[in-house]
């Protein structure tokens, strides 16, 4: 006794997507009434359906089966041939089982999508977009890549030519160049499209895309320009009129008591060393008309020096245009130097021009200054500019422009004036 199973088709076409339909018959060639179990075996065991899939046959009779094969529309659904068995095995009896056997062809199929990324680009020079194809067939895809836009876009893809493994997804690039900058105004856009042909396919893609060209310079690049300057102005402001008179008057404020006090120090000592030098003076005087009464011949007395504080003021007037106003000159005593320790320009309308103190026989002047820059201020020296006998002291003002009175008649020439403080220190 033995069973047997058949199939038909033996032989059958598959296209991956599209369900196709065997039939199976099962002979009972037992003594028993029979359940026979229907399953699916082989690389195709997957993609197949059977209905119903137990048959119950009589001694000697035979039944059918529906096989219906659905294969993937897949990318991993192979082309080529794949074998099918369909096992039929006794309920009762377990080692009574037979295999019907067909072999199926799986025709290749093509799916392929195209996408731009992105659609819409925005830029101000060159742009790369890219082309994403997607090959979702069973067969490798090869396709041809171009590209359309108007005189005023340029683009261009790095190959003409793509190759795309089923399954698989390549990226292309599309450079975008427009031919003009735009430096202001609004923006331009530039229409154009990519074209993806697979071979073998009767319409190609056309991938529609804009180009947005943007102004070289944003609108907001004024304004933030703008508003820089102001903060620049606003910090140039801050510092001249708040911080730096702030600073000067601190830093003059810091060193004026000290100096103060050194002068006051200065002029002490200087007529306590006077006083002394007096009575030295007389001293010496007193003992040697003693040694005169006692008929003994005195020592000359040695001339002790002395020091006198002096106020040197220098009146100046000079017109636009003429030769430099001098003033009259101060003659350093014999055996004695002067120290200039304090000056004071006085410059009461406001004139402008400059002002030179010098000594006679040296060439370079000792002080120059542009009154304009004093408002009766002194000036102080910490070490005292010194003038030898003989040395001739005057001063010069060279008018620039008179200034505006602020009452009465206008005036036609500039008027200052230096008070000089020193010590005349004399040896003998």
């Amino acid at each position: 006794m033995a069973t047997s199973a058949t199939i038909a088709p033996v032989a059958l076409s598959v296209d991956p997507g599209t369900a196709a339909t065997l039939s199976v018959s099962v002979l009972n060639d037992t003594l028993l009434v029979e359940s026979f179990e229907l399953v699916a075996v082989g690389d195709a065991a997957g993609w197949t359906r059977i209905e119903p899939a137990t048959l119950t046959i009589y001694p000697g009779q035979t039944e059918q089966a529906t096989v219906t094969v659905l294969a993937p529309r897949l990318p991993d659904s192979v082309v080529g041939e794949v074998a099918l068995g369909i096992r039929a095995r006794a309920v009762e009896q377990p080692d009574v089982q037979v295999v019907a056997e067909a072999m199926l062809t799986v025709n290749p199929f093509s799916e392929t999508e195209a996408e731009l990324l992105p659609r819409i680009a925005h830029g101000r020079g060159r742009k790369r977009v890219r082309v994403a194809i997607d090959n979702r067939g069973n067969v490798p895809l090869v396709a041809s890549v171009a590209g359309q836009s108007d005189d005023r876009l340029g683009l261009s893809t790095p190959t003409p030519d793509v190759s795309v493994d089923p399954g698989h997804t390549e990226f292309i690039d599309v450079d975008l160049r427009p031919v003009k900058r735009v430096w202001r105004g609004d923006a331009v856009t530039h229409q154009y499209s990519v074209i993806v042909a697979p071979d073998g396919q009767a319409e190609p893609f056309v991938l529609p895309g804009s180009y947005v060209q943007e102004r070289v310079f944003p609108k907001w690049l004024w304004k933030l320009l703008l508003a820089l300057l102001l903060l620049l102005l606003l910090l140039l402001a801050l510092w001249f009129f708040v911080l730096k008179p702030t600073i000067e008057s601190a830093a003059r404020d810091a060193v004026a008591e000290p100096l103060a006090q050194a002068n006051e120090k200065a002029d002490s000592a200087a007529d306590q060393a006077g006083s002394a030098a007096e009575q030295a003076d007389s001293a010496a005087q007193t003992a040697n008309e003693a040694l005169e009464a006692v008929g003994q011949t005195p020592k000359p007395v040695e001339p002790v020096s002395k020091t006198t504080n002096v106020d040197i003021r220098f009146e100046l007037s000079d017109v636009v245009g003429g030769a430099p106003d001098e003033s009259d000159r101060w003659v350093v005593p014999a055996k004695s130097v002067l120290r200039i320790t304090d000056i004071v320009i006085s410059n009461p309308g406001g004139d402008f021009g400059v002002m030179t103190l010098e000594n006679a026989d040296i060439a370079a002047p000792i002080f120059t200054t542009g009154i304009e820059n004093f408002r009766d201020i002194d000036f102080h020296w910490v070490t005292a500019v010194q003038l030898a006998e003989g040395d001739e002291l005057f001063a010069t003002l060279d008018c620039a422009k008179v200034a505006p009175p602020v009452t009465g008649p206008q005036r036609d020439a500039c008027d200052a004036s230096v008070l000089i403080t020193g010590r005349v220190i004399t040896t003998g």
